[in-house]
């Protein structure tokens, strides 16, 4: 009898710690079965569902028939025989391309100079300017590169009539409100949009003159053997380089020469002490060494 009392007790007291467990997980709302209702879409679910559907649109309707939208790049380095020459032609390239100059500079002597260009082109250009470029001198590195943007390109510009169509319909409302309150709500909302408007017109500008015109980076150096034939180009200021060799060779002995004195004068009193305690030691140690161990008298 108190077998079966006590295993009625442990079944009750098992069945109220499960019942227990079932109404905290139910309250917590984490009630989980292959049959239970899916949450609601939150309003981020309904964003991004929006915009997916936004950016499967094309211009035209379909991603298939959208022109590809590539940012092209390059960067070409060369050696010159005459950097004033070769800038010459660089410019002329560029003016009848249609092209400008984002970033020019030069630097180094006057027999060797650098020059570093930015050229920015139409893309359709992008091609011929780099041959053109790379027979100017010799060549010792090119790149080429490529980034397809076709569907930021897309994306951005359905997004844009999408609010343009939002802005339009804001404004017919805003015709039809009758009280000041709804006049309020309509142009706060009309200028949320505008501010949305003009910031992806903004982005889309940015990306568009990024595709519509490409860009290529330049560097040139300076040299005599950049020519494919013998001249005397390399015998040009050969005394006024010389003479700045000279001025150079003299200046840095004068500088290791000062550098010694200063390292001299540095380690003067470690000299000092060295004369003062190393010397009588090195003495005394001398004299006692000569002496050597003293023998036994027999």
């Amino acid at each position: 009898m108190r077998r079966i009392l006590a295993v009625m007790l442990v079944l009750v007291v098992a069945l109220l710690f499960v019942g227990c467990g079932a109404t905290q997980d139910f309250a917590k709302g984490g009630y989980d079965s292959d049959n239970s209702a899916p949450a609601a879409p939150s309003e981020e679910m309904e964003y991004d569902g929006a915009k997916r559907e936004i950016s499967n649109v094309s211009p035209d309707g379909s991603y298939a028939n959208a022109e590809q939208k590539l940012i092209r790049t390059g960067e070409i380095s060369l050696d010159v025989e005459t950097l004033d020459a070769a800038l010459d032609e660089i410019n002329h390239i560029v003016r009848v391309t249609g092209g400008f100059f984002a970033h020019s500079s030069i630097s180094g002597p006057e027999d060797a100079r650098r020059a570093y260009l930015t050229l920015r082109l139409p893309a359709d250009k992008f091609e011929d300017v780099m041959a053109d470029i790379s027979e100017l001198g010799k060549l010792l590195n090119e790149n080429k590169g490529g980034e397809d943007v076709t569907l930021q390109y897309v994306d951005l510009e359905a997004r844009i009539r999408n609010m343009e169509r939002q802005e339009e319909r804001l404004l017919e409302i805003l015709d039809k409100a009758e009280t000041v309150e709804d006049i309020l709500r309509v142009e706060q909302e009309l200028a949320r949009v505008r501010g949305q408007l003009e910031t992806m017109t903004a982005e889309f500008r940015y990306l568009r003159d990024r595709v519509d015109y490409a860009t290529i980076h330049v560097s040139l150096r300076e040299t005599p053997t950049a020519s494919p034939t013998i001249t005397g180009s390399g015998l040009k200021g050969v005394w006024q380089r010389a003479r700045l060799g000279l001025v150079n060779s003299v200046n840095s002995m004068l500088t290791g020469l000062g550098n010694f004195l200063v390292l001299l004068v540095s380690a003067l009193p470690y000299l000092v002490f060295l004369a003062v305690v190393g010397v009588p030691v090195a003495i005394l140690f001398k004299r006692f060494g000569k002496r050597g161990p003293r023998t036994p008298d027999a």
